[in-house]
């Protein structure tokens, strides 16, 4: 079995790394993988899951790209240098060219070791790269300056470079996450920059399936808490984004909800929400649950969609309507359960202002790893928050197998070739 030669630069939790190996192995390849990142709790959770791998726990900028083990005939260099100081999510915080240096690396490592092909990975404002102001603001008018720069620095190692924003939606992962990729290939291989099709859709396709929707890793079996019984009420900014989704998609639903809404927070506006289901009066209408994003941004979406980017925080709440049982110690249940037990009379609202629930929630690990397309017996160590941020940091599988197999088909194409030329 040939082995691969791949360099993972910046390796989280693994995001990157799982897509990769799946793809290699599906195709009859074997993988020697040099694996570093600065975090003691991402180089365990990497090394709990592919013990195999050379794990470097260093700065990248301390590290001597020739001593790794994947260093030789490299195949494969994948960089996601940390995005924080690139992208919008950051508001109107300052900016720092010190937390942004790590990926000029990448031509470090490329000029040093060499690779047949590199994909770098960030957030699409990484095209906005330039320099800053003393408030950490970027010049207006040398925006994208150092984009320009760091892809010329690349094309003078003589590497073919080309670069698109993609949606791991179009390649089968429940969430809609948009990244840049920035992909290298060395001239002197005889490749050229191959972009992967997609497997997914948005809209209606004949030949594509739709986008998976955020009901798939949803775990149904947690409880959403209701919002007029929690002991410390929700924040105006929740409760905007609350009552912005559930104006949105709940139609003539809404009424009701809102008023239950306002009568457990002492705000009269809101601006975004998660998707939630629930029933309205003798017509038994469905109501989608709706997916909250709390970052800065972040807009209320249906359940029927993916999830939207998860962030470092791991910051999605789930918002759900409620039936409420109407008879002794009868409590609020989530619509997706079965009913509770029948009684000979009618105890069950489905909705009405009477016996009527909103009920919230955060996302729970299990599901935002679920959302960012990790197997579901992936390994995570350390504590929750510990596990989110891995998760928020994470390059989700789809893309990289999406990339990577562009790579490892033609690979497997030419050891055939040559094996039925061999005498």
């Amino acid at each position: 079995m040939k082995k691969l030669n791949i360099v993972d630069m910046f390796c989280g939790g693994g995001g990157e790394s799982t897509g990769i190996i799946e793809t290699a192995r599906e195709h009859g390849f074997d993988i020697n993988l040099s694996a570093i990142n600065h975090w003691e709790r991402a180089i365990e959770t990497h090394a709990a899951n592919y013990p195999f791998a050379e794990h470097r726990c260093e700065n990248v900028q301390r590290v001597d790209p020739m001593s790794l083990a994947a260093s030789r005939n490299t195949d494969l260099m994948w960089a996601s240098p940390s995005c924080q100081h690139f992208s919008v999510a950051r508001g109107g915080k300052p900016r720092s060219e010190r937390m942004r240096s790590p990926a000029w690396e990448v031509l470090r490592f490329a000029e040093e070791i060499h690779p047949k092909r590199i994909i770098v990975e960030n957030v699409p404002e990484f095209q906005t790269w330039g320099p800053l102001d003393e408030n950490g603001k970027i010049i207006k008018e040398m925006k994208g300056k150092t984009f320009q720069a760091f892809i010329a620095g690349l094309r003078s190692l003589h590497y073919a470079v080309d670069w698109r924003v993609l949606c791991a939606a179009d390649y089968g992962a429940p969430t809609s996450r948009r990244r840049l990729f920035i992909q290298a290939v060395r001239l002197d291989c005889g490749k050229r920059v191959l972009w992967p099709a997609k497997t997914n859709s948005q809209d209606e396709d004949m030949f594509l399936p739709k986008w998976r929707a955020a009901t798939d890793i949803i775990d149904w079996s947690i409880p959403c808490q209701s919002v007029n019984q929690r002991k410390k009420p929700l924040c105006a900014a929740t409760v905007r984004r609350i009552e912005y989704g559930i104006r949105k998609y709940w139609g003539e639903c809404a009424v009701p909800f809102l008023a239950i809404l306002r009568g457990a927070s002492k705000t009269e506006s809101l601006a975004k929400p998660l998707s939630t289901i629930s029933c309205s009066g003798a017509h038994h209408m469905l109501i989608a649950p709706l997916l909250l994003g709390q970052q800065s941004g972040a807009r209320g979406r249906p359940v029927t969609e993916p999830c939207p980017t998860i962030a470092t925080a791991g910051a999605i709440g789930l918002v759900q309507p409620l039936i409420t049982e109407h008879y002794g110690n009868g409590k609020s249940v989530p619509i997706e359960n079965p009913l509770p037990t029948l009684t000979t009379k009618d105890r069950f609202a489905l909705v009405g202002t009477d016996g009527l629930d909103i009920g919230f929630r955060m996302l729970q690990p299990h599901e935002l790893a679920a959302a960012t397309g990790f197997p579901c017996d992936y390994k995570f160590t350390g504590n929750k928050s510990e596990v989110v941020k891995q998760i928020g940091n994470a390059v989700p599988p789809n893309f990289a197998r999406a990339l990577f197999s562009q790579t490892v088909k033609k690979e497997a194409a030419l050891n055939k070739k040559a094996f039925l030329s061999f005498p």
